[in-house]
């Protein structure tokens, strides 16, 4: 039976409204394709110039028998090319403050209904089909579980533990993030810590930076993060902090629970996850 964090591991508070549409807006320039709108502008000339190029040859070619075979042609390049460059354009963006916006509302939903149904403050990012991303759960241990609720054994959650089970938002990340490594993911903490970072920061720029503090004996990892594109990282399964909590669970092949701070050094984000280590005993047991 999984029990509740520390007095400690409490939710964070949370920042203003202003501060947020601050972070949003001055995240939103870097989160934006390099296919801009003045991209889009020029892919459309493009298009244009071709079909205007093969219109012009095909009338040509009507008015200059003795050339009509060449133009014709000349008109067909065109007109093939303009389609081709209208298929190849770039997909239109989507802005940050837009992404940010979604995720909020599907995180607000998310925590109501945990609130309703008694959830507990625990965060358990379990894999439940070895090492595959896809088969990592999101767990939330229930405090007060209605009557003829049924537990989640077999799906991240103890025998005798009525819980939520969901699909963590950072499950397809980590499959992605798995998918471009050449050796995969690793399977000690600190390498696979250094990897999970590295990609928050560079590959999907959902924060600015990510310094990590591994103590695999103890079987914990701690990221001072900063500068979030999806808003607080203390909201319910944020990227960033699913994203490593559900690496770690891929990588060690074990649950992992993820909780978040206040950073009183940097001012930012501390985000802890915690698993039960080589050879220990759970840490999260209190009778460990």
């Amino acid at each position: 039976m999984t029990t509740d964090l520390d007095d400690d591991t409490s939710v964070v508070r949370r920042e203003s409204s202003t501060t947020l549409a601050a972070n949003e807006g001055a995240l939103e320039a870097p989160l934006r394709r390099e296919s801009g709108d003045g991209h889009h502008r020029g892919q459309n000339g493009t298009v244009v110039g071709f079909a205007l190029l093969g219109a012009l040859a095909f009338v040509a070619g009507l008015a200059i028998p003795d050339g009509r075979a060449v133009l014709f042609a000349i008109a067909g390049i065109g007109g093939v090319a303009a389609v081709l460059a209208y298929g190849l354009e770039p997909e239109r963006t989507v802005e940050a403050r837009d992404a940010t916006r979604v995720y909020e509302t599907s995180a607000a939903n998310l925590a109501r209904l945990v609130e309703t149904v008694d959830g507990t403050a625990d965060r358990r990012y379990a894999p439940v089909s070895g090492s595959d991303p896809d088969g990592v759960r999101l767990v939330v241990p229930l405090a007060d579980p209605p009557r003829g609720a049924d537990p989640v054994a077999g799906d991240g959650g103890d025998a005798d533990e009525p819980a939520l089970s969901l699909e963590p938002v950072g499950a397809p990340f980590v499959a992605e993030l798995e998918r471009s490594l050449e050796d995969g993911l690793a399977t000690e903490p600190e390498r696979l810590a250094e990897q999970l970072t590295d990609a928050l920061v560079h590959r999907f720029e959902f924060v600015s930076d990510a310094a990590p503090s591994v103590d695999a004996a103890e079987g914990r990892l701690e990221v001072a993060v900063a500068d979030d594109a999806f808003g607080p990282v203390d909201r319910f399964d944020h990227p960033a902090v699913s994203t490593l909590a559900c690496g770690l669970a891929v990588g060690l092949e074990r649950p992992v629970e993820a909780t978040v701070l206040e950073d009183r050094t940097s001012g930012g984000r501390l985000v802890t996850c915690r698993w039960e280590p080589a050879g220990g005993t759970d840490a999260t047991d209190p009778n460990g």
